[in-house]
């Protein structure tokens, strides 16, 4: 086989190889939510299918809060930190505080 014939096989085979590599992967389903929280404390909560956490962000941090048990609603805590949901309720307690917060 000639060379030129190699190569005229080999660009296309390289070429996919190359671009498969950079398909994006179907998205995760996700639920996004924003909490607004008595005395005006703000954060936000996301949720994807698959994982059992939820991720939070308040105060500039992104927290990722494994769930736990909870008799009623959905639990996650993680080094002090507790985000409780129960339908567009939620009570996050940090640092000491408790905030009772409602989704936008």
């Amino acid at each position: 086989m000639p060379a030129s014939a190699i190569i005229s096989t080999v660009r296309p085979l390289a070429f996919a190889a190359i671009v498969s590599t950079f398909v994006i992967a179907p998205a995760q389903a996700q639920t996004y939510l924003q909490y607004v929280c008595r005395g005006g404390a703000e954060f936000e909560a996301a949720f994807f299918e698959g994982t059992r956490s939820a991720f939070v962000q308040v105060d500039g941090k992104s927290l990722n809060l494994p769930k736990r048990i909870s008799a009623t609603g959905s639990r996650y805590a993680k080094d002090g930190v507790t985000f409780w949901v129960k339908g567009q309720r939620a009570t996050l307690k940090r640092l000491g505080k408790t905030h009772e917060c409602t989704a936008k």
